[in-house]
């Protein structure tokens, strides 16, 4: 790119590269809605754009970034203000490692109101797919802890349940339209997840039937984070998604965070953005997402 410099980040890029994704996100949402976690698990498979100056302009990464995944989040963020061309160069980039997956699943998002960006994507070989919600409520700090659902028990993941755990909610988002880890090993290695908290649904037969995995957001935010909630669907309709999700609620009401958000399709065909809206969720933002197949 002509008076710009495309590099690979190192670990001493991570603050600037933050700034630069927040900064974004405060033009394109109007709040920061990334954190440090996030810019470090996506490093290794990432780019960074800096002008004359040196300064970082523009940051693109996969995510996961490993070469197992089937689908993969292509995203490239710019400086407000910044030549379109930046992030097409990103774009590419990322489509060129991405070749070398072939065949695997790519998707991006753009806010509607990211036209220039929008217009990239499309330009890229990107095409439109469906729409997420970045959803929130208040927290009032009398969330209780769910009743008891009949024919399960609701409890913390054991230390040894890892493996389960992973191919329950690998099988509970096949077909939805959502990268997940395919390995247990990225799964695992997920920056910011805090297993601790992570509560599961056991059937009576002793087989874990749904979970519900919490993720650190920016200390800054103020708001628990559901990073998972998947429920097998030989166990759905039963009600374990809502207690599942009022027990993560209540555990953040708990540690006295202030707010709850989630991400979600707003076709899923589990009905999940209709249960949300009526535990009080409601979308802070809208975004498009983007599909591209990879074949070589």
């Amino acid at each position: 790119m002509h008076g710009f410099q495309v590099e690979r980040p190192g670990s001493a890029d991570v603050a600037e590269i933050l700034a630069l994704v927040h900064a974004s996100d405060i033009a394109a949402v109007g709040f920061a809605d990334f954190d440090e976690s996030e810019v470090v698990a996506a490093l290794g498979a990432s780019w960074v754009v800096r002008d004359r100056d040196g300064l970082a302009v523009g940051w693109g990464y996969l995510d996961p970034p490993a070469a197992a995944a089937e689908e993969v989040s292509c995203e490239a963020y710019a400086r407000p203000g910044a030549d379109p061309a930046v992030q097409a160069e990103l774009v590419r980039l990322l489509l060129d490692q991405l070749a070398e997956r072939a065949p695997v699943t790519a998707r991006s998002a753009a806010t509607p109101g990211e036209t220039a960006y929008i217009r990239v994507l499309e330009q890229a070989g990107f095409a439109f797919e469906r729409q997420h919600a970045r959803m929130t409520r208040p927290l009032t700090g009398d969330e209780q802890r769910p009743d008891p659902v009949p024919g399960y028990t609701l409890r913390r993941l054991n230390s040894g349940e890892l493996v389960e755990c992973h191919e329950l909610l690998r099988t509970a988002f096949t077909g939805a339209g959502q990268t997940f880890p395919a390995t247990l090993g990225e799964f695992a290695d997920t920056p910011g997840i805090r297993w601790a908290e992570t509560l599961v649904a056991e059937a009576d037969s002793g087989d874990l039937a749904g979970a519900v995995v919490s993720s650190g957001q920016s200390p800054a935010s103020d708001e628990g984070w559901v990073k998972w909630l998947g429920v097998l669907p030989g166990h759905r309709g039963r009600g374990l998604a809502k207690a599942l999700l009022a027990g993560a609620f209540a555990a953040y009401a708990e540690q006295g965070l202030g707010r709850a958000g989630l991400g979600v399709d707003t076709t899923n065909p589990t009905g999940a953005y209709r249960l949300y809206e009526s535990l009080g969720m409601t979308p802070a933002y809208l975004t498009n997402i983007y599909r591209q197949v990879i074949t070589g």
